[in-house]
């Protein structure tokens, strides 16, 4: 039975500087790419069947997905629905910037709300296409599936496929190429048995 593994992508620059990405497409670092390769090595030992990986087309997703398939025989898919959050004109800015710029809708996401301005993807917007993409994925794969992804994107695809409430922080920050596990529950729908596995030690910045 297919479970799904979701990874988030390697470092970048503005992750390291504190910078928003969103849609804008930004490669990974070096301690990216390392953290990518950290990730492989965590992640085959625990995977069944035949992998099935699929990722972002963002570059720092598609990367990360390359580095871990290396030289394996696994096949590698993108997908468009797996691109992370469009945060419009907030892209590129540090945390106090958007605070000075947008200060209204910066108290509302740091309270868990959502903020509302032109260009900016909502919750639902996000949940809706990842966990289409995530359902026809399963349904085609015998093995597991593991999905390369991104913060926002992929903390709305698992509490999607959890059936929390998208507002708030119930599912905690998912960090750079650490990886979290949905298994088929027994009821139906999914259950979290791991999450952010590989993730740094508590007070490391990534």
């Amino acid at each position: 039975m297919t479970r799904v593994f979701l990874v988030r992508h390697g470092q970048t620059d503005w992750n390291r500087e504190g910078r928003l990405q969103g849609s804008t497409d930004i490669p990974l670092n070096a301690t990216g790419r390392a953290q990518a390769r950290a990730a492989a090595s965590s992640l085959w030992p625990v995977l069944d069947g035949d992998p099935v990986v699929v990722s972002s087309p963002l570059d720092r997703a598609a990367e990360t997905a390359r580095i871990i398939v290396g030289g394996r025989g696994a096949g590698v898919h993108q997908d468009a629905r797996l691109v992370e959050r469009r945060y419009g004109p907030w892209e590129g800015l540090l945390g106090h910037e958007r605070a000075e710029r947008f200060p209204d809708a910066d108290a509302a996401w740091r309270a868990g709300e959502e903020p509302d301005f032109d260009g900016y993807e909502t919750h639902a917007e996000v949940a809706t296409r990842m966990s289409a993409a995530a359902e026809e994925w399963v349904a085609r794969v015998p093995g597991d599936l593991v999905m390369v992804a991104h913060g926002s994107s992929g903390r709305m695809l698992l509490l999607a496929l959890l059936g929390l409430p998208l507002e708030g922080r119930l599912v905690g920050h998912l960090h750079n190429a650490a990886w979290s596990r949905l298994v088929p529950a027994a009821g139906g729908g999914w259950s979290l048995d791991a999450h952010n596995v590989g993730a740094p030690a508590p007070g490391r910045r990534l």
